[in-house]
């Protein structure tokens, strides 16, 4: 029987090209679609599972709520892990790691292998027991015992050593630390919240930290803040709560200025992905978003098989009332129904399959993705597959499968049977649910791009136009002044300029103070910078400083307009005076005020900004030259590449552009604006497929009413007017229904940036009117071919 419901749904594919084409065409996108975002989302919410231990895991982080500002950083000191782990019996073990100082890290196996690398860590034993590692060489239980232990990826041992094994051999860290490699891992799948390619011996990281005089070596006692990420493995994951409440018991400085507002928090290290996510790459509420447009394209090419199978079900009616009269029982024409519709599936999925294979490499490239091949091949992803043929199958055959079925015999075969109350009220229904969907998608992806634009040309107080900005090493900094002089007579460099911090690409510097009028608490964001950085940037003055030239002299800030407002100082800000140092240092005197500028992403106001201007430049990292416009940019780049290496041979010479960085804080909204954009082109690509399938249909069965329409003398537009108005009324329809569920997803999408665009009519105009417009050319297409239908054929026809 199922052999001979696979024939006759073969055969009626054969025979009805055109619906066929449709149906599979449309699902197979639809599923195409659905399948690149399912991958995204489920590697995202796959995060760290492969740990075996992941659910005990905890990672602890600190919430600092100080002058209105609430900061969240992971730093804790050496002492607090096994202080912990002592007070209390729940905590089965714990792990610190550390960062290598300020990632400018050079690694060198010999001359010819000699590399800047990043991912530098420091850690003990305790983290291969916590988290599953798998082991190519070496042996986890001794990897990281001894003091210049390192363990490397299998990737940087093929980099560094090529296909020997190089366990037992060395790596020199830094041009003076000699490092034993003691084992090799294989390298962390994309789906992993710790990415590393080294990891060194803790009493290592010790060891460096007591050498650098630069560094604040902190005492083994301390529980509190400090320079180590620590990890908990709970023998039970409900003792979390315990667990917290011992921590404030044993800090070590309850009463400091920082502890007092300070709150230690253990959360779920398999939360940690979503929940505390600093940067773009992943956001719990684009993984929602994204989830929900699969799930509206899904449901679009569904509808466009389910309304174009009951429309032509005055063809399947005869059928049914035949076999009914033959013995056939509903659930044997419910089958039938159903077979047909998962042989359609598993078509679509076919096509699906190679959509998704050429379409995921540029997926990936823009929403600047990175997933294993074995993660696509990986029992998740493929059961997910798995659910969606069958869930497509399952919804797809349902509306139809029990339509057709229900046909009565009697009124079919005694010819008293009409299609037009078939599912006629439901199709209509689909059809102004496919074009509101379009159209919410169509406001929704010009509001992204209208945001975008408006973030990007925004006026932010700084001329960022024509910025080079050079990332300093340790050693480039100490001959600063001699690589400064080299680009001072270079051709082609109209200023030049140094900072602590390089703006738009990492964190800030913040300092903790009290307003001079009220003693309340504020925080100040904080900068030290050159003398000639405001001029370089063209900072504008609220209140000049009376002798520019003596501003990197003495004990004297440069505070923005917010910093005023905050501190409180509104009457009389120059000549104010606050402890931002240290206690022992003098207090720093306010002796200028620039006006506010957005030294970080629009996606928040201005805040509370502090500049040190000092003479001594050798500790500031960031070296700011603004290029002449016709200067040749690369010949430059090279010509400062080649003075820099002067100085500095053994670290990487890394350089961005200050507007283009400006431009890089918004590569979440850059995404979700292609992307959607993407997802817009489909979801009407597919709406009119339907509404072609639709009005072909509707064009077959007034074949003879449109023959005796134009013999009693209708023109092609009266023809045209009459087959397209009830369609266009179902589009009006849809826009009537669509505008206010934009606007509220739109305004909701925008309440995340501070500086935003309003949301004008002419938005939702232009949307309207391309919905109206792309459904009346699609109907007016197959309506104009239907009215130039000769009508002695259309009399003809049955």
């Amino acid at each position: 029987m199922l052999r001979n419901y696979f024939i006759i749904a073969w055969r009626n594919l054969l025979k009805n090209k055109v619906f066929s084409f449709i149906n599979v065409t449309g699902l197979a996108v639809g599923m195409a679609v659905s399948m690149l975002i399912l991958l995204y989302v489920s590697h995202e919410l796959s995060y760290d599972r492969f740990h075996t231990k992941g659910k005990r895991i905890f990672h602890t982080f600190i919430q600092m709520n100080f002058g209105g500002n609430t900061v969240q950083f992971n730093q804790l000191s050496k002492n607090f892990g096994p202080a912990i782990k002592q007070a209390n019996s729940e905590v089965e073990d714990f792990v610190r790691i550390a960062s290598s100082f300020r990632g400018d890290v050079v690694i060198k196996s010999d001359e010819s292998h000699q590399f800047f690398e990043r991912g530098f860590y420091f850690s003990e034993p305790s983290l291969f027991n916590v988290f599953a590692f798998e082991f190519v060489n070496g042996s986890a239980a001794s990897a990281l015992n001894e003091p210049n232990a390192v363990v490397m990826t299998e990737t940087m041992a093929k980099k560094y050593f090529g296909n020997t094994n190089p366990v037992g051999k060395t790596l020199i860290y830094n041009k003076n630390e000699a490092l034993k490699v003691t084992a090799v891992v294989k390298k962390l799948p994309t789906n992993s919240s710790l990415h590393f390619d080294f990891i060194a011996s803790l009493p290592t990281f010790e060891g460096i930290m007591k050498r650098d005089p630069n560094q604040r070596y902190e005492a083994d006692d301390v529980v509190g803040m400090g320079s180590y990420e620590t990890y908990f493995l709970l023998k039970n994951p409900e003792a979390v709560a315990k667990v917290e409440a011992i921590i404030p018991t044993l800090l070590t400085d309850k009463k400091g200025e920082l502890e007092s507002h300070s709150k230690y928090q253990l959360t779920p290290f398999l939360e940690t992905h979503l929940g505390n996510n600093w940067g773009d790459s992943s956001n719990t509420k684009y993984v929602m978003i994204f989830l929900c447009i699969a799930g509206i394209v899904l449901l679009l090419a569904l509808i466009n098989y389910m309304s174009l199978t009951t429309a032509r079900s005055t063809i399947r009616a005869k059928e049914v009332g035949v076999r009914k009269v033959l013995g056939a029982h509903r659930h044997h024409l419910a089958s039938q129904f159903y077979g047909e519709s998962v042989l359609i599936s598993l078509l679509s999925f076919a096509l699906a399959l190679l959509l998704f294979q050429l379409l995921k490499t540029p997926f990936y490239q823009l929403l600047s993705l990175s997933i294993d091949d074995s993660f696509v091949k990986g029992p998740l992803f493929l059961s997910i597959l798995l659910g969606l043929v069958i869930a497509t199958a399952l919804i797809a055959g349902s509306y139809p499968s029990l339509l057709l079925s229900k046909f009565s015999p009697v009124s079919i075969l005694k010819g008293k049977f009409s299609a037009a109350g078939q599912g006629g009220r439901v199709r209509r229904v689909f059809i102004v649910f496919q074009f509101g969907a379009s159209i919410v998608l169509i406001i929704f992806s010009m509001v992204v791009q209208r945001q975008l634009h408006f973030m990007q040309t925004k006026k932010i107080g700084m001329n960022k136009e024509q910025v080079l900005v050079i990332t300093l090493s340790k050693e480039a900094q100490k001959h600063y002044a001699a690589f400064r002089n080299d680009l001072v007579q270079s051709v082609g460099i109209r200023q030049l300029g140094a900072s602590s911090l390089s703006l738009f690409t990492g964190g800030w510097n913040m300092f903790f103070t009290k307003t001079p009028t009220t003693n309340e608490d504020v925080s100040l964001n904080n900068m030290v910078v050159d003398e000639n950085f405001i001029k370089l940037l063209g900072l504008e003055w609220k209140h000049k400083p009376d002798n520019l030239e003596e501003l990197a002299h003495g004990n004297q800030l440069v505070v923005n307009e917010t910093a005023v407002g905050k501190l409180k100082i509104s009457d009389k800000p120059i000549g104010q005076k606050l402890d931002v140092f240290d206690k022992e240092s003098k207090k720093a005197e306010i002796v200028g005020v620039l006006k506010d500028f957005n030294f970080a992403s629009l996606q928040s106001k201005v805040e509370a900004m502090m500049l040190k201007v000092v003479k001594d430049t050798t500790h500031l990292r960031a070296l700011y030259l603004r290029l002449d416009p016709k200067v040749d940019v690369r010949q430059k780049i090279a010509s400062i590449e080649k003075s820099y290496k002067k100085y500095e041979p053994n670290a990487p010479f890394e350089y961005y552009f200050l507007d283009e960085a400006f431009n890089q804080q918004y590569r979440a909204e850059q995404r979700m604006g292609y992307l959607f954009s993407g997802f817009t082109v489909i979801a009407i690509f597919i709406a009119c497929m339907g509404l072609f399938g639709l009005i072909t249909f509707t064009a077959e069965q007034k074949t003879k009413e449109i023959g005796v329409r134009k013999v009693l003398g209708a023109s092609v537009a009266n023809i045209v007017t009459m087959l397209s108005k009830d369609f266009l009324r179902l589009v009006i329809v849809a826009n009537v229904i669509a505008f206010p569920i934009a606007y509220y997803a739109a305004t909701r999408w925008l309440q995340d940036f501070a500086y935003q665009v309003q949301l004008k009519i002419d938005i939702f105009a232009l949307a309207g009117g391309l919905a109206i417009f792309i459904a009346l050319l699609t109907v007016a297409i197959q309506a104009t071919k239907a009215a130039l239908t000769n009508p002695v054929k259309s009399l003809k026809s049955e």
